[in-house]
Protein backbone atom coordinates (compact mmCIF):
# COMPACT_ATOMS: atom_id res chain seq x y z
CA UNK A 1 0.00 0.00 0.00
CA UNK A 2 1.35 3.21 -0.96
CA UNK A 3 0.56 6.39 0.50
CA UNK A 4 2.28 10.24 1.35
CA UNK A 5 3.13 9.62 5.33
CA UNK A 6 3.58 7.33 7.20
CA UNK A 7 0.11 8.82 9.52
CA UNK A 8 -1.66 7.24 7.12
CA UNK A 9 -1.40 4.34 7.74
CA UNK A 10 -1.40 4.40 11.53
CA UNK A 11 -4.60 6.88 11.49
CA UNK A 12 -6.50 5.89 8.92
CA UNK A 13 -5.57 2.48 6.74
CA UNK A 14 -4.30 0.40 9.68
CA UNK A 15 -7.65 -1.64 10.25
CA UNK A 16 -7.06 -1.88 6.11
CA UNK A 17 -3.66 -3.58 6.79
CA UNK A 18 -5.15 -5.69 9.56
CA UNK A 19 -7.89 -7.21 7.46
CA UNK A 20 -5.39 -7.69 4.64
CA UNK A 21 -2.92 -9.47 7.46
CA UNK A 22 -5.85 -11.51 8.47
CA UNK A 23 -6.79 -12.50 4.72
CA UNK A 24 -3.41 -14.18 4.41
CA UNK A 25 -1.59 -11.54 2.57
CA UNK A 26 1.61 -9.41 3.43
CA UNK A 27 0.82 -5.74 3.32
CA UNK A 28 4.16 -3.64 3.17
CA UNK A 29 3.44 0.07 4.05
CA UNK A 30 5.17 2.48 1.56
CA UNK A 31 5.40 6.54 2.45
CA UNK A 32 7.41 9.37 3.51
CA UNK A 33 8.41 8.88 6.95
CA UNK A 34 7.73 12.28 9.10
CA UNK A 35 6.70 11.48 12.46
CA UNK A 36 9.57 8.66 13.20
CA UNK A 37 7.58 8.04 16.71
CA UNK A 38 5.44 6.27 14.30
CA UNK A 39 7.74 3.52 13.74
CA UNK A 40 6.16 2.20 16.67
CA UNK A 41 2.82 0.79 15.06
CA UNK A 42 4.45 -0.85 12.80
CA UNK A 43 6.39 -3.19 15.06
CA UNK A 44 3.39 -3.79 17.13
CA UNK A 45 1.26 -4.78 14.29
CA UNK A 46 3.67 -6.91 12.41
CA UNK A 47 3.29 -4.53 9.03
CA UNK A 48 6.40 -3.75 7.40
CA UNK A 49 7.34 0.05 6.42
CA UNK A 50 9.69 1.03 3.65
CA UNK A 51 10.37 4.62 4.10
CA UNK A 52 9.89 6.79 0.55
CA UNK A 53 10.49 10.43 0.35
CA UNK A 54 6.92 11.37 -1.33
CA UNK A 55 6.97 15.03 -2.15
CA UNK A 56 2.67 16.43 -1.96
CA UNK A 57 4.08 19.33 -4.97
CA UNK A 58 4.53 18.38 -7.94
CA UNK A 59 8.50 18.68 -8.88
CA UNK A 60 9.44 16.80 -12.22
CA UNK A 61 12.73 15.89 -11.11
CA UNK A 62 11.83 14.68 -7.44
CA UNK A 63 9.24 12.80 -8.28
CA UNK A 64 11.37 11.15 -11.08
CA UNK A 65 13.57 10.17 -8.29
CA UNK A 66 10.88 8.85 -6.32
CA UNK A 67 9.39 6.63 -9.04
CA UNK A 68 13.15 5.06 -9.34
CA UNK A 69 13.33 4.22 -5.96
CA UNK A 70 9.91 3.16 -5.92
CA UNK A 71 10.17 0.78 -9.19
CA UNK A 72 13.43 -0.93 -7.38
CA UNK A 73 11.21 -1.63 -3.87
CA UNK A 74 8.55 -2.91 -5.55
CA UNK A 75 10.47 -5.29 -7.42
CA UNK A 76 12.79 -6.41 -4.47
CA UNK A 77 10.00 -6.95 -2.55
CA UNK A 78 8.06 -8.83 -5.12
CA UNK A 79 4.64 -7.45 -4.78
CA UNK A 80 1.99 -8.62 -6.25
CA UNK A 81 -0.89 -5.89 -6.34
CA UNK A 82 -0.78 -1.86 -5.45
CA UNK A 83 -3.15 -0.17 -3.67
CA UNK A 84 -2.41 3.36 -3.76
CA UNK A 85 -3.81 6.05 -1.55
CA UNK A 86 -4.00 10.03 -2.06
CA UNK A 87 -3.31 12.38 -4.97
CA UNK A 88 0.38 11.76 -5.68
CA UNK A 89 0.71 8.48 -4.70
CA UNK A 90 -2.39 7.02 -7.30
CA UNK A 91 0.14 8.76 -9.77
CA UNK A 92 3.23 7.23 -8.91
CA UNK A 93 2.10 3.91 -8.05
CA UNK A 94 -0.19 3.44 -11.03
CA UNK A 95 3.03 4.61 -13.00
CA UNK A 96 4.95 1.85 -11.28
CA UNK A 97 2.67 -0.87 -11.58
CA UNK A 98 1.98 -0.53 -15.53
CA UNK A 99 6.19 -0.32 -15.76
CA UNK A 100 5.94 -3.73 -13.73
CA UNK A 101 2.84 -5.17 -14.75
CA UNK A 102 1.40 -5.50 -11.50
CA UNK A 103 -2.36 -4.89 -10.79
CA UNK A 104 -2.81 -1.31 -9.00
CA UNK A 105 -5.79 -0.25 -7.23
CA UNK A 106 -6.32 3.56 -6.67
CA UNK A 107 -8.73 4.54 -3.62
CA UNK A 108 -9.09 8.33 -5.53
CA UNK A 109 -9.81 11.40 -3.99
CA UNK A 110 -10.76 14.37 -5.97
CA UNK A 111 -8.81 17.33 -4.29
CA UNK A 112 -9.84 19.37 -7.30
CA UNK A 113 -13.61 18.85 -6.31
CA UNK A 114 -13.88 22.55 -4.14
CA UNK A 115 -11.05 24.20 -6.50
CA UNK A 116 -12.15 27.59 -8.61
CA UNK A 117 -12.08 27.13 -12.69
CA UNK A 118 -8.78 27.89 -13.94
CA UNK A 119 -6.15 26.25 -15.36
CA UNK A 120 -4.69 24.52 -12.06
CA UNK A 121 -8.03 22.95 -12.00
CA UNK A 122 -7.78 21.59 -15.28
CA UNK A 123 -4.23 20.51 -14.45
CA UNK A 124 -5.49 18.43 -11.61
CA UNK A 125 -8.34 16.42 -13.96
CA UNK A 126 -5.73 15.87 -16.40
CA UNK A 127 -3.62 14.43 -13.84
CA UNK A 128 -6.45 12.75 -12.43
CA UNK A 129 -7.68 11.05 -15.60
CA UNK A 130 -3.69 10.16 -16.08
CA UNK A 131 -3.57 8.26 -12.96
CA UNK A 132 -7.33 6.18 -13.38
CA UNK A 133 -6.32 5.38 -16.92
CA UNK A 134 -3.06 3.78 -15.61
CA UNK A 135 -4.84 1.87 -12.84
CA UNK A 136 -6.94 -1.48 -13.36
CA UNK A 137 -9.55 -0.48 -10.69
CA UNK A 138 -10.20 3.19 -8.98
CA UNK A 139 -12.38 2.65 -6.22
CA UNK A 140 -14.29 6.17 -4.76
CA UNK A 141 -15.19 6.95 -1.26
CA UNK A 142 -18.99 8.00 -2.25
CA UNK A 143 -21.44 8.29 -4.24
CA UNK A 144 -20.45 12.13 -4.99
CA UNK A 145 -17.26 11.24 -6.32
CA UNK A 146 -18.74 8.36 -8.53
CA UNK A 147 -21.09 11.07 -10.71
CA UNK A 148 -17.96 13.63 -10.30
CA UNK A 149 -15.70 10.93 -12.68
CA UNK A 150 -17.98 10.26 -14.92
CA UNK A 151 -19.49 13.72 -15.63
CA UNK A 152 -15.62 14.80 -15.92
CA UNK A 153 -15.31 11.84 -18.52
CA UNK A 154 -12.26 10.89 -16.02
CA UNK A 155 -12.84 7.01 -15.86
CA UNK A 156 -16.12 4.52 -17.29
CA UNK A 157 -18.78 3.49 -14.66
CA UNK A 158 -17.27 -0.28 -15.75
CA UNK A 159 -14.07 0.52 -13.84
CA UNK A 160 -14.95 2.26 -10.73
CA UNK A 161 -16.79 1.24 -7.39
CA UNK A 162 -17.77 2.56 -4.39
CA UNK A 163 -15.27 1.60 -1.31
CA UNK A 164 -17.38 3.70 1.42
CA UNK A 165 -15.53 4.57 4.32
CA UNK A 166 -15.98 4.33 7.96
CA UNK A 167 -14.49 3.18 11.46
CA UNK A 168 -14.18 0.69 14.03
CA UNK A 169 -17.47 1.46 15.93
CA UNK A 170 -16.41 -0.61 18.87
CA UNK A 171 -13.83 1.16 19.50
CA UNK A 172 -15.56 4.92 19.11
CA UNK A 173 -18.17 4.19 21.69
CA UNK A 174 -19.23 6.96 23.91
CA UNK A 175 -20.67 3.80 26.35
CA UNK A 176 -16.93 2.71 26.94
CA UNK A 177 -15.46 5.83 28.08
CA UNK A 178 -16.14 6.59 31.73
CA UNK A 179 -16.74 9.48 33.34
CA UNK A 180 -13.38 9.07 35.59
CA UNK A 181 -11.42 8.54 32.40
CA UNK A 182 -12.39 11.94 31.04
CA UNK A 183 -12.22 13.93 34.32
CA UNK A 184 -8.44 12.61 34.30
CA UNK A 185 -7.97 13.53 30.62
CA UNK A 186 -9.08 16.90 31.70
CA UNK A 187 -6.73 17.66 33.91
CA UNK A 188 -4.31 15.95 31.78
CA UNK A 189 -4.45 18.40 29.10
CA UNK A 190 -5.59 21.72 31.05
CA UNK A 191 -9.16 22.08 30.83
CA UNK A 192 -11.30 22.88 33.47
CA UNK A 193 -13.76 20.96 35.38
CA UNK A 194 -16.42 23.41 34.21
CA UNK A 195 -15.26 24.15 30.69
CA UNK A 196 -17.65 23.75 27.61
CA UNK A 197 -15.40 22.44 24.98
CA UNK A 198 -15.71 23.12 21.41
CA UNK A 199 -13.68 20.34 19.40
CA UNK A 200 -12.06 20.33 15.40
CA UNK A 201 -9.75 17.24 14.43
CA UNK A 202 -7.83 17.91 11.51
CA UNK A 203 -4.77 18.40 10.03
CA UNK A 204 -3.27 22.16 11.03
CA UNK A 205 -3.82 23.40 7.08
CA UNK A 206 -5.76 26.26 6.32
CA UNK A 207 -8.09 24.39 4.14
CA UNK A 208 -9.34 22.92 7.20
CA UNK A 209 -10.89 25.75 8.02
CA UNK A 210 -8.72 26.91 10.75
CA UNK A 211 -9.05 30.26 10.21
CA UNK A 212 -12.76 30.40 9.77
CA UNK A 213 -12.35 28.74 13.38
CA UNK A 214 -10.15 30.78 15.26
CA UNK A 215 -12.32 33.55 13.97
CA UNK A 216 -15.75 32.27 15.34
CA UNK A 217 -14.51 31.26 18.43
CA UNK A 218 -13.16 34.79 18.89
CA UNK A 219 -16.15 35.81 18.20
CA UNK A 220 -17.85 33.75 20.71
CA UNK A 221 -15.19 33.72 23.60
CA UNK A 222 -15.85 36.60 25.91
CA UNK A 223 -19.97 36.14 25.36
CA UNK A 224 -19.04 32.53 26.88
CA UNK A 225 -16.33 32.32 29.16
CA UNK A 226 -16.59 28.98 29.64
CA UNK A 227 -16.32 27.79 26.08
CA UNK A 228 -12.82 26.36 24.98
CA UNK A 229 -11.56 25.30 21.78
CA UNK A 230 -9.86 21.72 21.70
CA UNK A 231 -8.30 20.79 17.99
CA UNK A 232 -6.15 17.90 17.40
CA UNK A 233 -4.30 17.50 14.53
CA UNK A 234 -0.87 17.49 12.50
CA UNK A 235 2.24 19.71 12.06
CA UNK A 236 3.84 17.78 8.85
CA UNK A 237 6.70 19.72 7.48
CA UNK A 238 5.59 18.64 3.57
CA UNK A 239 2.01 20.76 4.11
CA UNK A 240 1.42 23.07 1.37
CA UNK A 241 -0.43 25.19 3.73
CA UNK A 242 0.45 25.00 7.27
CA UNK A 243 -1.20 27.61 10.13
CA UNK A 244 1.49 28.84 12.07
CA UNK A 245 1.13 27.22 15.40
CA UNK A 246 1.26 30.78 17.24
CA UNK A 247 -1.83 31.69 15.05
CA UNK A 248 -3.99 31.30 17.95
CA UNK A 249 -1.70 33.97 19.86
CA UNK A 250 -1.72 36.48 17.29
CA UNK A 251 -5.46 36.55 16.72
CA UNK A 252 -6.01 36.26 21.05
CA UNK A 253 -7.29 33.05 21.78
CA UNK A 254 -4.39 31.51 23.35
CA UNK A 255 -5.45 31.59 26.59
CA UNK A 256 -8.11 29.27 25.75
CA UNK A 257 -7.17 26.95 22.74
CA UNK A 258 -5.54 23.86 23.32
CA UNK A 259 -3.55 22.35 20.23
CA UNK A 260 -2.86 19.03 20.70
CA UNK A 261 -0.76 16.56 18.10
CA UNK A 262 -0.43 13.15 17.19
CA UNK A 263 -3.10 10.79 19.81
CA UNK A 264 -3.21 7.60 19.56
CA UNK A 265 -6.72 7.95 22.16
CA UNK A 266 -8.91 9.84 20.13
CA UNK A 267 -12.19 8.01 21.14
CA UNK A 268 -11.24 9.81 24.65
CA UNK A 269 -10.30 13.14 23.12
CA UNK A 270 -14.15 13.22 21.40
CA UNK A 271 -15.34 12.29 25.02
CA UNK A 272 -13.86 15.32 26.49
CA UNK A 273 -16.23 17.98 23.46
CA UNK A 274 -19.36 18.81 23.65
CA UNK A 275 -19.48 20.04 19.95
CA UNK A 276 -17.73 19.32 16.90
CA UNK A 277 -16.44 21.36 14.20
CA UNK A 278 -15.05 20.65 11.20
CA UNK A 279 -15.32 23.92 8.98
CA UNK A 280 -13.12 22.02 6.05
CA UNK A 281 -12.86 23.83 2.89
CA UNK A 282 -12.55 20.10 0.82
CA UNK A 283 -12.89 16.56 1.86
CA UNK A 284 -14.10 13.85 -0.17
CA UNK A 285 -15.07 11.72 2.83
CA UNK A 286 -14.09 12.87 6.28
CA UNK A 287 -12.95 10.61 8.70
CA UNK A 288 -13.40 12.80 12.03
CA UNK A 289 -16.96 13.61 11.13
CA UNK A 290 -17.65 9.81 11.21
CA UNK A 291 -15.48 9.39 14.51
CA UNK A 292 -17.30 12.57 16.38
CA UNK A 293 -20.85 11.15 15.02
CA UNK A 294 -19.81 7.38 16.61
CA UNK A 295 -19.52 9.20 19.99
CA UNK A 296 -22.87 10.54 19.66
CA UNK A 297 -21.64 14.68 19.16
CA UNK A 298 -23.20 17.14 17.97
CA UNK A 299 -21.97 18.13 14.41
CA UNK A 300 -21.22 21.63 12.42
CA UNK A 301 -19.40 20.90 9.58
CA UNK A 302 -19.04 22.73 5.88
CA UNK A 303 -21.95 22.25 3.64
CA UNK A 304 -19.88 20.14 0.82
CA UNK A 305 -20.07 16.90 -0.58
CA UNK A 306 -17.84 14.91 1.59
CA UNK A 307 -19.25 16.81 4.86
CA UNK A 308 -23.28 16.02 3.14
CA UNK A 309 -22.41 12.09 2.87
CA UNK A 310 -21.66 11.92 6.87
CA UNK A 311 -24.37 14.65 8.08
CA UNK A 312 -27.76 15.57 7.39
CA UNK A 313 -28.32 18.72 7.87
CA UNK A 314 -30.44 19.57 10.49
CA UNK A 315 -31.30 15.84 11.20
CA UNK A 316 -27.13 14.50 12.60
CA UNK A 317 -25.59 18.02 12.41
CA UNK A 318 -25.67 21.64 10.89
CA UNK A 319 -23.82 22.72 7.34
CA UNK A 320 -22.88 25.74 7.22
CA UNK A 321 -21.80 27.76 3.96
CA UNK A 322 -18.04 27.48 3.16
CA UNK A 323 -15.78 30.01 4.38
CA UNK A 324 -18.17 31.79 6.83
CA UNK A 325 -16.70 32.76 10.39
CA UNK A 326 -19.54 34.35 11.06
CA UNK A 327 -22.22 31.23 10.20
CA UNK A 328 -19.72 28.84 12.00
CA UNK A 329 -20.34 30.84 15.12
CA UNK A 330 -24.39 31.63 15.10
CA UNK A 331 -24.55 27.94 14.11
CA UNK A 332 -21.68 26.85 17.71
CA UNK A 333 -24.00 29.73 19.60
CA UNK A 334 -27.42 27.90 18.68
CA UNK A 335 -26.26 24.47 19.91
CA UNK A 336 -24.54 26.09 23.22
CA UNK A 337 -27.93 27.62 23.72
CA UNK A 338 -30.30 25.05 22.75
CA UNK A 339 -28.73 21.58 24.87
CA UNK A 340 -31.92 19.53 23.96
CA UNK A 341 -31.07 20.18 20.03
CA UNK A 342 -27.80 19.48 20.33
CA UNK A 343 -28.33 16.04 22.23
CA UNK A 344 -30.71 15.46 19.40
CA UNK A 345 -28.41 15.62 16.68
CA UNK A 346 -25.71 13.73 18.67
CA UNK A 347 -28.01 10.83 19.29
CA UNK A 348 -29.09 10.70 15.46
CA UNK A 349 -25.15 11.37 14.33
CA UNK A 350 -24.65 7.83 16.30
CA UNK A 351 -27.80 5.91 14.85
CA UNK A 352 -26.39 7.17 11.07
CA UNK A 353 -22.56 6.07 12.33
CA UNK A 354 -23.71 3.11 13.47
CA UNK A 355 -26.09 2.29 10.58
CA UNK A 356 -23.71 2.98 7.52
CA UNK A 357 -19.72 3.57 8.48
CA UNK A 358 -19.09 -0.30 9.86
CA UNK A 359 -14.90 0.06 8.47
CA UNK A 360 -15.53 -3.71 8.61
CA UNK A 361 -17.52 -3.54 5.26
CA UNK A 362 -15.31 -1.24 3.55
CA UNK A 363 -12.60 -3.95 4.62
CA UNK A 364 -14.31 -6.27 3.18
CA UNK A 365 -14.80 -4.36 -0.35
CA UNK A 366 -11.26 -4.09 -0.70
CA UNK A 367 -10.32 -7.48 0.22
CA UNK A 368 -12.55 -8.73 -2.33
CA UNK A 369 -11.26 -6.02 -4.66
CA UNK A 370 -8.01 -7.92 -4.43
CA UNK A 371 -9.30 -11.01 -4.71
CA UNK A 372 -10.98 -10.08 -8.22
CA UNK A 373 -8.30 -7.95 -9.80
CA UNK A 374 -5.97 -10.46 -9.24
CA UNK A 375 -7.84 -13.47 -10.24
CA UNK A 376 -8.69 -11.71 -13.13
Amino acid sequence: MLASVESSFKNLFANQLQAILQAGAEPVAISSLEYPENLEFFQKTGIKFIPLEIKREFSPFADLKTLIKLLKILSREKVDLIHNQTPKPCLLGSLAGRILGIPTINTARPIFREMPGGLKKKFFIFLEKISCRLSHLVLVENPFDLELYLELGIEKREKLRIQGNGIDLERFNPEKISSEEIEALRKEIGLPEDARVLGCVARYVYEKGYKELFEAFSLLKDKYPKLWLLTVGFFLPSERDPIPRELPEKMGISERVIMLENRSDMERIYALMDIFVLPTHRDCFPRSLIEASAMAKPIIATDIDGCRVVVEDRVSGILVPLKSSSHLARAIEELLNDPELAQRLGENARRRARENFDESLVCSRIISAYQRLLKS
